[in-house]
């Protein structure tokens, strides 16, 4: 039994050496399983985060998404910013260089206002035949509300309009490695909900946008209980954010340039208005802790 024992305890190290290989191995395989794209194929990840109102929930009904791809451009021609066309429904691999795509998406209801500050959640992924990807088709469900002052409330879609087209360029999509896409797209609920003789009616305003080409401004507002709604704006871009419980905010999705941010101070605190603030792309401008007055 000693005999064992002290063998097993000399060679102990190697076991545990092994194993750790062993496992190092396997991770590495497992994430290049995830990572590997199909040859000739793209892989294409949608992810979801949201410019916010000052709303307690806003829950939006998403039940399909669709990518249109331009098998004849290549990856050096110009983006076009033309409006989606009467054939978009109807493009196919046979018919057209051009095809609609539909990735995996969960189906479902997703609340908006908790993916904001640099929140999101991943919509949609799938691989896609190589080409250019030239749009993106959502698909809305009817079971769309809203909560003001603990008050739940219908959001009914404007003209029945269940399709929202969004044009897609270079700049909107982040490169992670060969053929494997990430994109952003920010729920702009401050261009997407009317109030109207009262009721509320949604027309869904999204921006896309990427991490490399866009940057970001972030920081902290105290007191707690002090503000409302930010908003950064400049003469081309104006992105809003709404703060966690303890001031913490994040405005993402902001083209490279010099803006100014305004903070609404309430419960007595004074509104507060900070200017020539510069945007990097790829880069978050931290504000650090924003004081408000009474």
């Amino acid at each position: 039994m000693n005999i064992m024992k002290n063998v097993f305890g000399r060679f102990t190290p190697v076991f545990l050496l092994l194993a750790g290989l062993l496992l190092l191995l396997y991770s590495c395989q497992k994430e290049a399983r995830l990572n590997s794209v199909p040859e000739g194929k793209s892989r294409l990840s949608v992810y979801l985060t949201d410019g916010p109102l000052d709303f307690q929930h806003v829950w939006v009904d998403i039940q399909r998404i669709e990518v249109k791809i331009d098998t004849c451009r290549r990856s050096g021609d110009d983006d076009h910013d033309n409006g989606p066309g009467c054939d978009d429904d109807h493009d196919s691999l046979t018919g057209s260089c051009d095809y609609w795509d539909t990735l995996s998406i969960n189906p479902g209801i997703y609340d908006l206002l908790s993916l904001r500050n640099g929140a999101d959640t991943l919509l949609a992924s799938g691989f896609l035949i190589n080409g250019k990807i030239e749009r993106i088709k959502l698909t809305l469900g009817t079971n769309n509300s809203l909560m003001v002052d603990s008050v739940t409330y219908p959001v009914s879609l404007i003209n029945n309009q269940q399709y929202i087209f969004v044009n897609i360029g270079r700049d909107h999509l982040d490169s992670l490695s060969s053929n494997n896409f990430q994109l952003y797209l920010d729920f702009d609920l401050a261009r997407s909900i009317r109030y109207i003789n009262g009721q509320y009616w949604l027309r869904p305003y999204l921006k896309p946008f990427s991490r490399h080409s866009y940057g970001e401004i972030e920081g902290k507002v105290r007191p707690v209980r002090s503000h409302s709604l930010i908003k950064a704006f400049n003469a081309t871009d104006t992105a809003y954010a709404l703060p966690w419980s303890e001031g913490e905010f994040k405005i993402r999705g902001l083209r490279p340039g010099v803006y100014s941010l305004f903070v609404d101070g309430i419960n007595g605190y004074r509104d507060t208005l900070i200017t020539n603030i510069q945007v990097q792309r790829g880069e978050d401008t931290e504000l650090g802790v924003i004081q408000l007055r009474q």
